[in-house]
């Protein structure tokens, strides 16, 4: 399948937030991703198929380690190794930055995710109690070593 990865620019902010919408029960805004692009702490990538964003990712930097704050894959474009491609590309760029580390919370029923983020490396350390909302669910907390 092909599909470009780029960094993200301030004018993705808008298809962003639409797809947040449609994904999250608590989605982030257009000007939460437009702050986030202010910081050089952070990183986001977009994934695009024929002029349409279909995917993103980012993380926070803080040293050597890297917070993953978003993925997203479209709903009709998942299982089909965007995911994959982009988190790699990630953490590939995240490496060049300086990152050894990255952690993140997934839903603990989503399998899905973290049987994605087990193949790249992810482990397993710890819950969060009720860290999502809308629906209450608790997170893992996953790490790379």
């Amino acid at each position: 399948m092909c599909f470009e990865i780029k960094k993200m620019q301030p004018q993705d902010a808008k298809g962003m937030a639409e797809i947040e919408r449609q994904v999250f029960s608590q989605p982030w805004s257009e000007q939460g991703f437009l702050s986030a692009l202010q910081s050089p702490d952070t990183l986001y990538l977009i994934v695009w198929k024929d002029g349409r964003i279909i995917g993103y990712c980012g993380f926070l930097q803080s040293f050597e380690e890297a917070d993953v704050t978003n993925v997203v894959v479209k709903e009709e474009w998942r299982g089909r190794g965007v995911g994959r491609r982009m988190l790699k590309e990630l953490m590939d760029q995240g490496k060049k930055r300086g990152v050894e580390r990255y952690t993140l919370e997934v839903r603990t029923g989503n399998t899905a995710a973290i049987k994605l983020y087990e193949n790249l490396g992810f482990e397993s350390v710890g819950i969060r109690k009720d860290f999502y909302e809308f629906p209450r669910e608790d997170a893992l907390i996953m790490w790379t070593s």
